[in-house]
């Protein structure tokens, strides 16, 4: 299976660092919007493809700007939620990369499925700051379950540190913050 890492569109919280970071619920800049309408072209989706995207507004409003009116599945998944990079052991989480509940995700991006298996913990804790070993388990489960979805490609809509997070528990390289991607880049991977 392939599997793309998209990071979101440019985010309200990137415009004034570091205070931005204390901005709840970030959506997309003007410039973000029109980065996710650019992977329409870029990356154009079919009904053979999935796009999963982390439970924040900025990444949801990449991948429904992005999914438009293709027919592809769409997916609100706390395991590819913001995730420090690189892992500071502080269990803190920022703000601006606090998630969205099921609830409100329901009701504002009510296209996007919510897996059903997932616990109530995950969805309150999310990934941001697991120790490694508890991060690449669900990151382990997540790769079963995108699998499951019998799809050709699934897109996973996320934050520079959790893509690095992932890259780095699949292709089993040390990364560092160069790696990362900028806004609205991909990297593609099988799995």
């Amino acid at each position: 299976m392939d599997i793309v890492f998209v990071r979101h569109g440019q985010g309200e919280h990137t415009q004034n660092i570091p205070q931005s970071y204390q901005v709840n619920d970030p959506g997309l800049t003007e410039s973000g919007r029109r980065q996710a309408a650019e992977l329409r072209e870029r990356l154009p989706l079919t009904i053979d493809d999935a796009v999963i995207a982390s439970p924040t507004r900025r990444t949801l409003q990449t991948a429904a700007i992005w999914c438009g009116d293709s027919s592809a599945s769409r997916f609100a998944h706390p395991s590819v939620g913001p995730r420090q990079f690189p892992l500071k052991y502080d269990f803190q989480t920022l703000v601006c990369d606090r998630t969205m509940d099921r609830e409100r995700i329901a009701a504002e991006f009510a296209d996007f499925l919510l897996p059903p298996d997932v616990p109530d913990y995950i969805w309150l804790q999310g990934v941001n700051t697991l120790p490694i070993v508890l991060f690449e388990t669900w990151a382990q489960q997540f790769l079963i379950w995108c699998k499951r979805l019998g799809k050709e490609k699934v897109y996973v809509v996320s934050h520079d540190g959790t893509i690095a997070s992932y890259m780095q528990y699949i292709t089993g390289r040390t990364l560092t913050r160069i790696d990362m991607l900028s806004e609205a880049e991909w990297f593609p991977v099988s799995v």
